[in-house]
């Protein structure tokens, strides 16, 4: 029951109407039995919002696009991993004093490791927004051998150059999944409306390729598909989405996150066919 020692978490960005992450966060407070409440706010002033998480005693928020780098100045302090990847998609209030976390990496470190050990693998890595920078930080963190590759191959070379990648190209490069461990596709080419196009040709996969496309809706992209026929392990682009709220409740709360209660959410929202085409790139 919402009273007056609720406490509030939330949401900001623009849009923020198909987000899933009320549904993950309240079904884990639910969960727990914990007096807590997470809403969503679209904001399109990033100062004012930030002022009023201070002022309002909001505990913590969850901060996706467009604010993801412009929030950053308004905050009191930033964590090393999130002032390297220069975005944060989490603030975390305690009593007035700001910080600013990026749990995106670690989300998909999470969902890559559930199926593969990372250290010394070979990663070809598709795409140079924010989520593959994210996703970039975090693979070098856990020691892998990381190449970019970008339909436009002056942004691959520059995420590469910043994260210190053995590689980057542009999409003629495509040979070099032949010799990796990992795959990973962070664009959104494959989700919904248009489920029927995958970046990468099935007859490049191989059985000893990991693939990971972040895309979450449709659950089985027509990347995964031809990945498992392939005989390629795969995993799925909602398990990034999970584990990153799963970090977020816990800066949030302090407790341990109830990880199944908040899957279920999750995956009977995406089963429902609820619209999450959202795709974050910051």
């Amino acid at each position: 029951m919402i009273n007056a020692d609720t406490k509030i978490c939330c949401l900001i960005g623009d849009p923020v109407e198909h987000s899933l992450s009320p549904l993950i966060h309240n079904a884990g407070y639910q969960a727990l039995g914990i007096n807590y409440a997470y809403v969503s706010f679209r904001v399109s002033d990033i100062k004012q919002a930030i002022e009023g998480i201070r002022g309002l005693g909001i505990r913590g928020a969850s901060v996706t696009i467009p604010h993801k780098t412009s929030a950053i100045k308004y905050i009191d302090q930033v964590t090393p991993p999130a002032e390297e990847i220069g975005a944060i998609n989490t603030i975390v209030n305690d009593d007035g004093v700001l910080t600013g976390y990026n749990t995106d990496g670690d989300g998909a470190l999470q969902a890559l490791e559930e199926m593969t050990t990372l250290k010394g693998k070979k990663a070809v890595l598709i795409g140079s927004g924010g989520a593959a920078l994210a996703i970039a930080c975090g693979l070098k963190t856990g020691g892998v051998k990381l190449v970019v590759l970008n339909r436009t191959e002056e942004k691959a070379g520059k995420l590469a150059e910043r994260v210190n990648a053995e590689g980057s190209g542009g999409l003629d490069r495509l040979s070099e999944i032949s010799s990796a461990d990992i795959l990973i596709n962070a664009t959104p080419l494959g989700m919904s409306p248009k489920t029927n196009q995958s970046i990468i040709p099935k007859d490049l996969l191989h059985n000893r390729l990991t693939v990971f496309d972040i895309v979450y809706n449709p659950r089985e992209t027509r990347l995964l598909i031809e990945a498992r026929e392939k005989g390629c392990a795969v995993v799925y682009g909602y398990k990034m989405l999970l584990y990153q709220a799963v970090k977020q409740f816990e800066l949030f709360t302090g407790l341990k996150a109830p990880l199944p209660a908040m899957e279920s959410a999750l995956t009977q929202a995406l089963e429902g066919g609820k619209d999450a085409a959202h795709f974050d790139r910051r």
